[in-house]
Formats: C-alpha cells, sequence, structure tokens
C-alpha cells in the first residue's frame, strides 16, 4: 500500500549558538567573554544549567543573610532562577535539572 501523503523531511537543522560577547566594562576596552559560533545548543544549555545553580546557590545564602525587605527581592530572583532552571530542564528532557531541591 502506498502512503498518499509521504514523510517530511528528516531535519538536518544542527541548533547552534551565535557568536556573543558579555563581560563589557562599558566602553573602556573591548569585550573579554564571548560565546563560540556554532556551539552545540545541548552543549551550551548544560553550562547554562550550571552557572544558574552556581548563582540559586550564592543567591539562597544571600535570602538568609539579608533583613526585611531586601530579602524579599533576594526571593524574587530566588524565584527567578529557580524558572530558569525548570526551563533548561524541560528544553534537555532532564527531570534532574533542578535548584535547591
Amino acid at each position: 500500500m502506498k502512503k498518499i501523503v509521504p514523510d517530511p523531511p528528516a531535519s538536518t537543522l544542527r541548533r547552534t549558538t551565535a557568536h556573543t560577547h558579555f563581560g563589557t566594562c562599558h566602553g573602556s576596552h573591548p569585550p573579554l567573554f564571548a560565546v563560540c559560533e556554532e556551539a552545540d545548543i545541548e552543549d551550551a544549555l548544560v553550562h547554562l544549567s550550571a552557572a544558574l545553580t552556581s548563582a540559586f546557590e550564592t543567591n539562597a545564602q544571600l535570602c538568609e543573610m539579608l533583613p526585611r525587605p531586601a530579602a524579599n527581592l533576594a526571593w524574587a530572583t530566588y524565584q527567578s532562577l529557580e524558572i530558569g532552571q525548570a526551563l533548561i530542564g524541560a528544553m534537555l528532557n532532564r527531570k534532574d535539572c533542578k535548584l535547591g531541591g
């Protein structure tokens, strides 16, 4: 039996990063750091997850040290970092990609 509608072509598109610099000092010198062009998206997400986890741990300590109302701002950042980590975990299809337990 022949198919009436053929299967779509297999995607050969590889998701990669674009060159993006960061770490500027507002014009006093060229940027010191950059995201490499053509890095695999999954590798970039793994590195982003590690960076967010580090920021989360630092922020969690800050939440415990600050008095109110400044601590409320740190808790808002905590929640934003948690959202970012959950999104990365979802993109990587990983259930173990969580912050703080």
